[in-house]
């Protein structure tokens, strides 16, 4: 617990151009994506992860991993409003945005559910380089 207070202590010191968050389903808007759409952000959404495990098996709860990328470095306070709209937890700062990306489907993690790259959701003319 200790660690996750220290990097939230951390991010909102933090001004990044990317940053991330996780929203649950049952806790989003019923426009959530309308709402990231006018934010007017280039905007990743991941496929939903349903499949997701914990260490003892169990299934984790459903979610999303969504991406937020500025024009340029960007406070967390800012970034929060936006997650708060949304009744997700708290951003994160990214320090790179094609890792987390590459995490929306599992690609470097063989031993996790493999999501399908089609399913990702892209708002506002968000691209990544490969």
């Amino acid at each position: 617990m200790a660690n996750k207070l220290t990097n939230l202590n951390e991010s909102v010191k933090t001004r990044r151009r990317n940053w991330a968050f996780v929203a649950y389903p049952e806790s989003l808007p019923g426009d959530w994506q309308e709402i990231l759409k006018q934010t007017g952000l280039p905007v990743a959404i991941s496929p939903l992860h349903d499949k997701d495990k914990n260490a003892d098996g169990t299934v984790k709860k459903p979610h999303y991993h969504i991406i937020l990328a500025y024009s340029g470095p960007t406070s967390f306070s800012v970034v929060k409003k936006i997650t708060d709209k949304l009744n997700a937890p708290a951003p994160i700062s990214l320090e790179a945005i094609k890792g987390y990306y590459r995490y929306f489907t599992h690609k470097d993690n063989p031993e996790k559910h493999q999501y399908a790259e089609k399913d990702i959701k892209t708002l506002n003319d968000f691209a990544i380089l490969d």
